[in-house]
């Protein structure tokens, strides 16, 4: 009964989620996952700022903190908005998405860049593929 609301004749209804394609759920999560994963990633850059040498400024690694933490921000934000019905959260998502794997394939490459390459490209296709689930206005 925790989904269920009162309409305005004081029936039980569903809630809204479930009445969302499970193709919709599945990509909410993919989107707190490498949202998630950002924050991580965020978090470990803050801590090594002190311990990394070399030619990069601690300004520098600030602010490409900084960038991650956005980054984050943006997926967990695409998450919720995907689930609204609302067509620019559908766009805005595949273009974080595309600027993601871009950028990923440019810079260097290990297990993260990896892991996170591997869920982006698997969410995108999912969200092309399932596009008219996300475009019903």
């Amino acid at each position: 009964m925790a989904n269920q609301n009162l309409d305005s004749n004081g029936d039980l209804t569903a809630s809204p989620n479930d009445n969302m394609a499970a193709s919709v759920r599945i990509a909410r999560w993919l989107f707190v996952i490498l949202g998630l994963i950002w924050l991580v990633f965020g978090t470990w850059s803050i801590i090594r700022i002190g311990d990394i040498g070399g030619n990069v400024s601690s300004t520098m690694l600030v602010i490409i903190a900084a960038l991650i933490f956005i980054n984050a921000a943006i997926f967990i934000w695409i998450s919720w908005g995907i689930g609204r019905g609302q067509r620019w959260y559908y766009y805005f998502g595949l273009l974080a998405l595309a600027g993601n794997i871009f950028l990923t394939l440019t810079d260097e490459f290990g297990l993260f860049d990896l892991i996170v390459l591997i869920i982006a490209i698997a969410l995108f296709i999912l969200l092309v593929v399932t596009r008219s689930n996300y475009l019903h206005n």
